[in-house]
């Protein structure tokens, strides 16, 4: 595969179209197959809507990264300042809430680059860069990759059967690949 020449940003207002048309066709991806196609819908129209990423960017609490090649968007990274839930037993601030890359992109670099970059923002937030996040714990390819940047099952699925994870320790940036 050809290298991919690519930026990774802060999001703008500019950019929310196209954050609502990836995340709305990327979210429904990293959900229970048995999730119903009404609450799908209901989901995305509420919580991945043009307006609400505008919203997103206007609260000081949230930064959105975004990865670009070229003129598309290929990803982004939603992080919220965020106290972790009692049952982390962490002081993490800072919640990776929202991770995606657009699967033409996989396995092409673009998810270790975007990650480093939100490592950075927990390393600038909190000098032992704890992050906390959820995932569906049937998705394990999420579950490996954020594995790979420290992040450790820290609290067995909820109703949702989805894992919180946390990053405690800052890890040696060479351990990951």
């Amino acid at each position: 595969m050809p290298d991919l020449n690519f930026e990774v940003r802060g999001a703008t207002a500019d950019d929310a179209q196209a954050l609502s048309r990836l995340s709305s066709s990327l979210f429904p991806l990293g959900c229970p197959a048995n999730t119903s196609p009404e609450d799908l819908a209901k989901y995305i129209k509420k919580e991945l809507s043009p307006e609400r990423f505008r919203a997103l960017l206007k609260d000081e609490r949230i930064v959105i990264l975004i990865s670009k090649v070229g003129d598309a968007l290929a990803g982004y990274a939603l992080v919220a300042r965020a106290t972790a839930p009692p049952s982390l037993r962490s002081r993490a601030q800072l919640e990776l809430r929202k991770f995606y890359i657009d699967s033409v992109y996989h396995g092409r670099g673009l998810a270790q680059v975007l990650m480093k970059e939100v490592l950075a923002i927990g390393s600038e937030e909190d000098e032992e860069g704890r992050i906390w996040l959820s995932v569906f714990s049937d998705n394990e390819r999420a579950i490996s990759f954020y594995t790979k940047y420290g992040f450790r099952i820290a609290v067995g699925a909820d109703h949702q059967k989805d894992y919180l994870m946390l990053r405690e320790d800052v890890i040696n940036e060479e351990e990951v690949s």
